[in-house]
C-alpha cells in the first residue's frame, strides 16, 4: 500500500500549485479593441470585426450604390467593410494575438514513468517523477514582456493596414474621377481637331489649302484620338483598382460624380514634418519591434550558463514493494548548443531595426514636405489658369471672331484659339487632380499611413499631361 508521506503531500500541492498557475484565458477578439480604437481616434472611421453582420452590411451599402453616385466617405466605408485583404488582416491580427499569449505561457512540466523488471524475475520496480523547468519561470518576464511587445506591433500593423486601405481608396477615389475627366476635355479636343481636319480637307479640295497644311490638321486629328485612346486606358485601369479596393466583382456598375471638388477655400496649415514623422504607424511598429528584439536579446544572454534547469519530485518503489521519494535535479549541458549564434543575431536584429527606424525617419520627413510643396503648387497653377490664361484666351477668341467677320482672321485660327482653351481646361482639371492627390497624400500621413504613390520618385501627372499636350501644338 502507498505510505503516507508529508513530503509526497507537499510534492503533490506544487505540482497542483504550477499547473493552476498556468491556467489563463484567451479572448480571440483582444486585439480587435485597441484596433478599433486606433483606427477610430486617427481616421475617424468605424471597423468592424469579422462577423455575418460585417457582411450584411456591405452587402446592403452595395445596394444602395447603384442608383446614386459613389460619395468618397461612401467610397471608404465600403472597403472597410468589403476589402478580403483587410479581412484577411483582422484574421491575422487574431492569430497574432493567439500567438502571442501562447509564448506567454509556463512551460508545461513533465511527467516521467518507468518500470524495471530484474533480471531474476523476482519483483518489478517503478519509478514516477514529474519535473519543471525553472528557468523557464525566471524567464517568463522578459518572455512576457516581449509577447507584449509583439502583440502591440501586430495591433499596429493591423490599424496601418486599415488606414492605408481607407487611404489608397480616397486616393483611387480621386484618380478615378480625374481620368474620367480627362476622358471628356480630351473627347473635346479631338472633336475640335476633327471639325479642323474636315475644314482643312474641303479648302484643300478646292485648291484653297496646301497639302501640308491639311497634313498637318490630319496628324492633329490623330494626336487627339490617340490622347483620348490613351486616357481611356488609364481610366479603365483606374476603375479596376477602385473596384479591387473597394470588393466589388466588376468597376463598370460604379457610378461616380462627373467633376472632381473644387479647390477649397484654404489649404491645412503647413506641415510639421517631424510631428507626422513621429506619430506615423510605422515608426510605432518598428519601435514595437525594436522594443521586443532588446527583449529577446535579454533573453538570449540570461547570465547562467545552461538554459534549461529542471527541478521535481521523484517516487520510487522498489521491487520489493517499498516506497521511496525526494526531489530530483536536472539541467542541460551547454556541449554543443552555446547559444552563441543567438546572442550575435539578436545584436544584429537590433542594429537593423535602428537602422531602419532612422531610415523610416527621414522617408517620412521628406515625403512630408514633398507633399505640401507638391499641393501648393497645383494650388497655384489652378488658380493661374483659372483666372489669368482661360480669361485671355476667352478674350482672344471674342477678337479673332470679330476680326474673322472682317475677313481678317481664318476659321483656322478660330479653330487653334478653341484647342488652346480645350487644352487649358484639361490641364486645369489634371493640376486640380495633383492638388487632391497630394492633398490625400497629406491626410494620409495624418492617420500616420503612407501612399505608395506619394513617394519622392512619384511623377507629377499634372506636369507630364502638359508637357504631351504642348508638344502636340
Amino acid at each position: 500500500m502507498y505510505p503516507e508521506s508529508p513530503t509526497l503531500a507537499r510534492g503533490l500541492a506544487a505540482v497542483a500549485l504550477i499547473l493552476l498557475s498556468g491556467c489563463a484565458s484567451l479572448d480571440p477578439e483582444a486585439g480587435y479593441r485597441p484596433l478599433r480604437d486606433t483606427v477610430a481616434e486617427r481616421g475617424g472611421l468605424d471597423l468592424p470585426w469579422i462577423t455575418a453582420q460585417r457582411r450584411g452590411l456591405a452587402d446592403t451599402l452595395m445596394e444602395t450604390l447603384r442608383a446614386q453616385p459613389l460619395e468618397i466617405d461612401t467610397a471608404v466605408q465600403l472597403a472597410l467593410l468589403n476589402h478580403p485583404g483587410l479581412e484577411a488582416d483582422l484574421a491575422e491580427l487574431g492569430g497574432a494575438e493567439a500567438e502571442a499569449f501562447q509564448s506567454a505561457l509556463l512551460r508545461n512540466p513533465f511527467l516521467h514513468v518507468s518500470a524495471l523488471y530484474p533480471r531474476d524475475e523476482h519483483g518489478r520496480a517503478l519509478d514516477i517523477g514529474v519535473s519543471w523547468d525553472v528557468l523557464g519561470l525566471l524567464a517568463l518576464p522578459p518572455r512576457r514582456e516581449a509577447a507584449d511587445h509583439a502583440r502591440a506591433a501586430a495591433r499596429l500593423r493591423a490599424g496601418a493596414r486599415a488606414l492605408g486601405l481607407a487611404a489608397r481608396t480616397r486616393a483611387a477615389w480621386y484618380d478615378q474621377v480625374a481620368e474620367r475627366e480627362a476622358v471628356d476635355w480630351l473627347r473635346d479636343q479631338e472633336e475640335a481637331a476633327a471639325l479642323a481636319a474636315e475644314v482643312a480637307g474641303r479648302l484643300e479640295a478646292a485648291g484653297n489649302l496646301p497639302p501640308m497644311s491639311a497634313r498637318a490638321s490630319r496628324s492633329a486629328l490623330l494626336e487627339s484620338r490617340h490622347a483620348r485612346e490613351d486616357a481611356e486606358v488609364a481610366a479603365e485601369t483606374g476603375r479596376e483598382r477602385l473596384a479591387a479596393l473597394l470588393g466589388v466583382g466588376d468597376g463598370a456598375d460604379l457610378i461616380l460624380p462627373e467633376r472632381l471638388p473644387r479647390l477649397p477655400a484654404r489649404d491645412p496649415d503647413p506641415v510639421d514634418a517631424d510631428h507626422l514623422a513621429a506619430r506615423h504607424l510605422d515608426i510605432a511598429v518598428l519601435e514595437a519591434e525594436l522594443a521586443r528584439a532588446r527583449k529577446l536579446a535579454d533573453r538570449a544572454n540570461p547570465g547562467y550558463w545552461t538554459n534549461s534547469l529542471e527541478l521535481g519530485w521523484n517516487w520510487d518503489r522498489e521491487a520489493d514493494g517499498e516506497w521511496k521519494d525526494g526531489p530530483s535535479l536536472g539541467l542541460s549541458l551547454p556541449l554543443f548548443d552555446t547559444g552563441a549564434g543567438r546572442r550575435v543575431a539578436a545584436e544584429f536584429e537590433i542594429r537593423r531595426l535602428e537602422a531602419r527606424l532612422r531610415e523610416r525617419h527621414a522617408e517620412i520627413r521628406s515625403e512630408a514636405r514633398l507633399l505640401d510643396s507638391r499641393m501648393r503648387r497645383a494650388r497655384a497653377r489652378v488658380e493661374s489658369l483659372r483666372e489669368e490664361l482661360l480669361p485671355l484666351l476667352s478674350d482672344s477668341q471674342d477678337a479673332a471672331l470679330l476680326e474673322y467677320n472682317a475677313m481678317h482672321r481664318s476659321v483656322f485660327h478660330l479653330l487653334d484659339l478653341k484647342r488652346r482653351e480645350l487644352a487649358a481646361i484639361h490641364r486645369l482639371a489634371a493640376h486640380l487632380a495633383d492638388y487632391w492627390r497630394a492633398r490625400a497624400g497629406l491626410d494620409a500621413l495624418r492617420m500616420g499611413v503612407s501612399l505608395a504613390e506619394a513617394g519622392p520618385t512619384a511623377p507629377d501627372r499634372a506636369t507630364t499631361t502638359g508637357a504631351a499636350e504642348q508638344g502636340g501644338h
